[in-house]
């Protein structure tokens, strides 16, 4: 009987399916027997996890056995041990032809055999050394002269103005001229001439009212603070305004039940009272030389050795303040300086001793030209930071920041370079070390309601330290140098021999030579200038301004200039003589209440820039003042921060 497709198509389903249970059912039965077969299998083995080889086969090893393996004899001619090479402990010196010429290996004949003798001619690789010279200018510009309300202001125009005349007052008061950034110059012997007779001659100052401080030579070493000679430099952080002191709180262990966003302890913003921070600035000058590039026990000059110091520092200051009694704040004037050399003598010479009656080896570093160490470093911050508020107090809180800046320019060189045991000039060797500071700061603030800040002054300071590490000691050249200065490389061996031969260096295994044809030039030039002018205006009114804070100085300025030398002691012999001159100044010119006879001095330097500054006829306090709109105190605010809660 035939079915119907929808019949047969089932059916063809239902046999597919049966096929299929039915090929798993076998699949599961054979595996099951494959599994069972390779058990049996796997029972004869007696380690199934260890697999052996078999092999029954004999070789033949034919009429000669195999030979035994060994290894080859070291080779006759071992290399000699590295040997030292003086100061550097990880240096390593070779001898021999593995860095030197090929052996010189003359030919002979004897009969039969042969003889050969080997001549070795030690060479040392020279020390690699060259000029390091580095220029690094900073400069900040800032105008933080910021306006709340309107009052009865002076100029602040004006008040720029006289800053920058005060400035150039304080140029004028050192004892030498701006240090010149011209490398050349400093080869030049007119103008080390010219410097020299700068330093020598005494300054004399047209200005009314200066303090000027000068120490040469020998009087100038140690510690000298404001023109008196004292144990040690006062340290910076301990004069610092109480603005900028920062608070030792002791951790209370107790735990805080309030919840975290409650907690304001940290947040000056949230003190209570009303506050007016119109002064606080920072502003930092600070530059720090190392170097330590060449220097020998015994230095030979075929010219002049000269050797000129010159540390030069001037403070002006201005701070008249107007108000209420009680509202001038107070100017601490620092200007510190440090000269000092200290002995250093050679560390290496112990080890450096040859074998009894081994000749030495000279390794020169040779230089055709000149070898020149310099750092030219100049850091200038003007800042104006003239602030005008005239406000009304209605709030139970407030805080105006319209100061607190902070500004700094940071140098730190580090220059390292080799130890010689002999150093051989054929020129001139010039040694200037310039150290130019100055500051002029311009705070004379007019109070019109509140009470200035307990203890919160302005600093001042000149900081400068200049110590040399190996002393130097100056003697003729004697003849045993003098003949071996015009050497040059070309006559290497004549070179060598001429300092084997000098009985200075007899026991030396090592004799390190530097070798410069022309001259060395070394140079530390620093020059340091900070302008801050800090002239306020301060007008805070209604009842709440009696008991309000108002902060217009604070202010905190340093120069600071640290150079030290790192060498050894020194034997300098120069054929063309020696010169050397060392200077000290420290120049001031403060106007401040406190300052003896202020009321006659009136600081003449700043009335007279004044009076240049006003327009023909007019006096420059009245023209400050002809611009004077009284009106409603307003409330608005330019480039500052303000609080109210």
């Amino acid at each position: 009987m035939s079915l119907d497709s929808i019949t047969e198509t089932i059916a063809h389903f239902v046999g597919t399916f049966e096929i299929t249970i039915e090929q798993a059912r076998l699949r599961d039965q054979y595996e099951e027997f494959t599994a069972l077969r390779r058990k049996n299998e796997l029972e004869e083995l007696e380690d199934p996890l260890s697999i052996r080889v078999k092999a029954d086969l004999k070789l033949d090893p034919g009429d000669y056995d195999a030979l035994p393996y060994m290894l080859l004899p070291p080779p006759s001619d071992l290399p000699l041990p590295p040997m030292p090479e003086g100061p550097v402990e990880m240096a390593e010196m070779f001898s021999g032809p593995a860095f030197g010429p090929a052996p010189y290996i003359p030919d002979a004949q004897f009969g039969e055999a042969q003889t050969a003798i080997l001549i070795l001619d030690p060479q040392v690789p020279p020390l690699i050394i060259g000029s390091a010279v580095t220029y690094n200018f900073q400069t900040i510009v800032m105008s933080d002269n910021d306006v709340i309300g309107h009052g009865e202001f002076r100029d602040a125009e004006i008040q720029i103005a006289q800053g920058q005349q005060m400035l150039d007052v304080a140029l004028s008061m050192h004892a030498i001229a701006t240090p010149s950034l011209n490398i050349e110059d400093y080869k030049s012997m007119e103008y080390l001439e010219s410097l020299a007779e700068q330093m020598q001659s005494p300054m004399i100052s047209q200005i009314e009212g200066v303090t000027i401080h000068q120490f040469h030579g020998e009087d100038a070493l140690g510690v000298i603070v404001n023109g008196e000679v004292v144990e040690e430099i006062p340290d910076w952080n301990d004069l610092l305004p109480a603005h900028h002191q920062t608070e030792d709180e002791e951790e209370d262990d107790t735990p805080d039940m309030a919840p975290a966003e409650w907690d304001r302890s940290d947040d000056d913003e949230f003190g209570e009272g009303h506050t007016v921070i119109a002064g606080g600035n920072l502003a930092v000058n600070q530059v720090a030389i190392t170097v330590a590039w060449v220097d020998a026990p015994v230095i030979a000059v075929g010219g002049k050795s000269v050797n000129l110091t010159v540390v030069s520092q001037v403070a002006v200051v201005s701070d008249i303040d107007q108000g209420e009694p009680g509202v001038q704040s107070d100017t601490n004037v620092v200007q510190a300086s440090y000269i000092g050399t200290e002995a250093n003598e050679q560390w290496w010479q112990d080890d450096n001793a040859a074998e009894p009656g081994a000749d030495p080896i000279v390794s020169v570093t040779w230089i055709q030209g000149d070898l020149w160490v310099t750092n030219f470093i100049k850091q200038v911050i003007d800042a104006t930071d003239i602030d005008k508020i005239s406000t009304e107090i209605s709030a139970s809180t407030s805080l105006f920041t319209l100061g607190d800046n902070v500004l700094s320019n940071v140098t730190n060189i580090v220059q390292l370079g080799n130890f010689y045991d002999l150093i051989m000039i054929g020129g001139n060797m010039i040694s200037v070390d310039m150290l130019h500071q100055t500051i002029a700061l311009l705070d004379d603030d007019v109070y019109g309601g509140g009470k200035p800040a307990e203890g919160d002054d302005n600093l001042v300071m000149n900081q400068a330290s200049l110590t040399t590490t190996g002393e130097d000691t100056v003697e003729e050249l004697d003849m045993a140098h003098a003949e071996a200065m015009p050497l040059q490389q070309i006559d290497r061996e004549a070179f060598e021999d001429a300092l084997t031969s000098n009985p200075d260096y007899a026991g030396m295994e090592l004799i390190r030579v530097l070798k410069i044809e022309g001259d060395l030039v070394q140079i530390n030039s620093v020059e340091q200038v900070t302008l801050l002018q800090d002239q306020d205006d301060l007008s805070i009114d209604a009842a709440e301004a009696v008991d309000a804070v108002v902060n217009g100085a604070g202010n905190a300025l340093l120069n600071a200039a640290n150079v030290t030398k790192v060498g050894v002691d020194s034997t300098v012999m120069a054929a063309g003589g020696e010169y050397s001159e060392l200077l000290l100044h420290q120049a001031s010119l403060l106007d401040i209440p406190e300052a003896p006879d202020a009321s006659e001095l009136a600081n003449e330097a700043i009335a007279i820039l004044m009076e240049e500054t006003a327009g023909i006829g007019e006096n420059a306090i009245a023209q400050a003042q002809s611009n004077l709109t009284p009106s409603e105190i307003a409330s608005t605010d330019d480039a500052m921060q303000t609080m109210l809660a």
